[in-house]
């Protein structure tokens, strides 16, 4: 690659203890230990945003900001608590702000790998979230990894044992995917 893949991360929750804004931090990080560039556009960020609506007469700047970083974007990662098993309101708005790149010659999230992090109080929450982000990355013509960070906090905290195992492998699968999409564009 000519230059490190860059990787941007959305979400999180507003909260000043929020353990899914760790977890995405916690990812970011690793992201740069394994030589990737990132940005980070957390809740306090997304919590400015405007309800989308596809009629908005005026496009805010955070939302000019967050599209200009996810088109330059070699990878993404999305974070949200599972609020009664799907997507928080405040991360889902954010994604739907990304209509903004549906014109660009590589829509959407078009040729991004893209990992995902929830958090729930409970399995069921979290599995059920989990399926929503998967589904709205795939709508958005986007890869989630085969590999995804998924938390109970009930019975785990950001330091788990298997919570930061997953982080290492959600990040690594970003990487080697960034890797391969290089190695593809550089063989044409």
């Amino acid at each position: 690659m000519s230059q490190p893949p860059l990787i941007v991360g959305i979400g999180g929750s507003p909260g000043p203890h929020s353990t899914t804004s760790r977890l995405l931090s916690d990812a970011l990080a690793r992201s740069r230990g394994l030589g990737a560039r990132t940005e980070f556009f957390p809740a306090a960020d997304l919590a400015d945003l405007p309800i989308y609506t596809a009629h908005a007469e005026t496009r805010h700047p955070h939302a000019e900001r967050m599209a200009e970083a996810v088109r330059a974007a070699d990878a993404l990662i999305i974070a949200t608590p599972g609020y009664h098993g799907g997507i928080s309101g405040l991360v889902k708005n954010a994604i739907d702000h990304l209509e903004l790149l549906s014109r660009d010659e590589r829509p959407y999230l078009d040729g991004r790998a893209v990992g995902a992090i929830v958090t729930a109080a409970g399995w069921q929450a979290a599995g059920t979230t989990l399926v929503s982000v998967r589904s709205t990355v795939h709508a958005l013509r986007g890869w989630p990894t085969p590999f995804a960070v998924v938390m109970n906090s009930t019975e785990q905290g950001p330091d788990d044992e298997r919570v930061v195992g997953a982080i290492d492998i959600m990040t690594e699968q970003l990487l080697q995917f960034c890797r391969w999409q290089a190695a593809g564009r550089e063989a044409r």
